[in-house]
């Protein structure tokens, strides 16, 4: 692709991940170790995995999540048993389905703990930069006025960079 002016190519990757929350980690993580080449986006390497609220995992829904996660091969659960400060099963008063664990975790040990975890993954790599565009297939192809028909072929940010990927994934906060 020609380049338009105060844009650059910065690399071509299998996956692209933009943001670096929960699900962007799991995401990025999963993606590498399938054998992806694999780049993750945050908008501050210090922000990745950031608890800024409530720093719990579990609980009666996002427990199930978890869970599920971790049957996947996820890190949230493995890296929550490392930092955890305290844990409290709830609902323990009523039946055995409703009993749910939560643990209480340490947030900065936690975010330490991922970031570590994605710096030592192979295929995967961690850029800090604001995705701003997502870069379509070619605008004089013909096709359909439903834009849910375009590819994704990559992504820029606001520095011009531009990343070419086969697959793009948009991972907004909150599991």
């Amino acid at each position: 692709m020609g380049e338009a002016p105060g844009t650059y190519d910065a690399g071509e990757y299998d996956i692209a991940v933009i943001g670096a929350g929960h699900a962007g980690c799991e995401a990025a993580l999963a993606a590498a170790r399938l054998g992806c080449r694999t780049i993750v986006f945050a908008i501050n390497l210090d922000s990745i995995a950031n608890m800024p609220c409530n720093p719990s995992i579990g609980g009666t829904a996002k427990g199930h999540l978890v869970r599920e996660l971790d049957a996947l091969g996820g890190e949230m659960a493995r890296i929550a048993d490392r930092t955890f400060i305290q844990s409290r099963m709830l609902n323990s008063a009523k039946g055995p389905a409703v009993h749910s664990l939560r643990v209480q975790i340490d947030r900065r040990r936690y975010q330490i703990e991922m970031k570590n975890t994605l710096e030592l993954q192979n295929n995967l790599e961690i850029r800090q930069g604001e995705v701003v565009e997502l870069l379509l297939d070619d605008p004089g192809v013909t096709l359909p006025s439903n834009a849910r028909n375009r590819r994704v072929w990559g992504v820029k940010t606001h520095t011009g960079q531009y990343f070419a990927a086969r697959r793009s994934s948009l991972r907004q906060a909150h599991i």
